[in-house]
């Protein structure tokens, strides 16, 4: 059906009207309703797979998302031993409470795990206003030399001591690459990697002259400027583009009085994600088994094309499957340690960098966890995991 509005050049209903009105009803709507506002927001403005309608209907009545088709094996297991769309987006979403926002917040869960310093990597302040409001201890001197203040308590100056932003992070690129992500948000959609290279800069791989990147700095609002973390060489043999991450999941079983990691993922860049390795964006989600480290096959997933499944790296030719994360055993205990540590947050997906042979740093905590986690296998087939979902209500 068409009408005159459709009829304009250059107009798209879908992807003006949907997502205008989808904000609006997140807004309007009671809790827990305005996530499915959310979602059907997601499902109808996101590039959509090519699913037939009957298909579609049927994973729509299951609670799933069209690329569900795509992603999940509905022919070995049943649509109940899968976390669905609307379970992760509606029920999931509220698991943590109130401490949900603490988590989403960059900023809050570095200061939330000050008491595990050596698996955080600086936070050197954070960019507001042109300037840079300084964070971390160890970091910001202002520009006559001296001492940076904190964000807890008062700083050693005026405010005109606070550092103009541009300046220091130029300063700072000559001895290091610095990262600038949004202090809330994920999917790797607002962050900056910025390097010095070559007499130049750039910007996620892309060179920049210094007003571009001056000027890209300047209009950054509410940015964290962090240290960037070196990976380690298992993880930048396989692609050396892209600080390569791990999604680890923790629950915390309130019955037992301890954590536990029902999944695991790694993910690896590709030249299609660029200098980031999203699985969103093009990147690679790599299946961990629990128990060793060892990976499984990598797939890539860049709707409206089906997905594709490698075992080696489509870009260097290096070997995935079969790859064992160096000390995975200390890191996922390190791991379920702060997550028993933070019981009274019980869901947590943490993005981890293995630098080491088991040492790591957490790069952010999630509040929630992307259903496509599931792509290796479902969430829902150990009853821990189900009783887990069903204790708190998502299931």
């Amino acid at each position: 059906m068409t009408g005159p509005l459709t009829r304009l050049r250059g107009f798209d209903p879908r992807s003006r009207a949907v997502p205008a009105m989808a904000t609006v009803a997140e807004y309007l709507l009671p809790r827990p309703y305005e996530r499915w506002a959310v979602l059907a927001g997601d499902e109808l403005t996101e590039p959509a797979p090519p699913v037939p309608a009957a298909k579609r209907r049927w994973l729509y009545r299951h609670g799933f998302r069209a690329r569900a088709a795509h992603l999940y094996d509905f022919e070995t297991y049943g649509p109940e031993e899968y976390l669905s769309d609307a379970q992760r987006y509606v029920g999931a979403y509220y698991l943590n409470g109130a401490w949900r926002d603490a988590i989403d917040n960059k900023l809050l869960c570095h200061l939330l795990l000050a008491e595990f310093d050596e698996h955080r990597p600086s936070v050197y302040g954070l960019l507001r206003g042109s300037r840079l409001h300084p964070i971390d201890e160890e970091t910001v001197p202002t520009p006559d030399g001296g001492p940076g203040g904190r964000l807890l308590g008062r700083t050693a100056g005026p405010a005109s001591s606070i550092p103009d932003g541009a300046d220091w992070v130029l300063e700072r690129l000559d001895r290091e690459r610095l990262v600038c992500k949004r202090f809330r948000g994920g999917s790797g959609k607002q962050v900056l990697i910025l390097a010095s290279e070559g007499g130049g800069y750039t910007i996620n791989g892309e060179p920049c002259t210094e007003d571009e990147l001056r000027g890209r700095l300047d209009g950054l609002d509410e940015y964290l400027v962090t240290e960037y973390v070196r990976q380690a060489s298992y993880a930048a043999a396989v692609y050396p583009g892209s600080v390569n991450t791990m999604r680890v999941l923790t629950m915390y079983d309130e019955e037992a009085g301890e954590a536990f990691v029902p999944i695991a993922t790694h993910r690896f860049g590709t030249r299609r994600s660029g200098a980031l390795d999203n699985f969103s964006q093009g990147g690679l989600s790599v299946g961990v088994d629990r128990e060793t480290g060892r990976l499984s096959r990598g797939i890539q997933y860049l709707p409206p094309e089906r997905p594709e499944e490698f075992e080696r790296h489509p870009d260097t030719g290096e070997a995935i499957t079969g790859r064992t994360v160096p000390g995975w055993a200390a890191i996922k205990a390190d791991l379920l340690a702060i997550a028993d540590r933070l019981s009274y947050i019980p869901y947590i997906g943490w993005d981890v960098v293995v630098t080491a042979e088991g040492d790591f740093s957490i790069i952010e905590a999630n509040n929630n966890t992307s259903a496509l986690i599931q792509v290796h296998e479902p969430l829902l087939r150990e009853k821990r995991t189900r009783r887990f979902y069903e204790r708190h209500g998502v299931l």
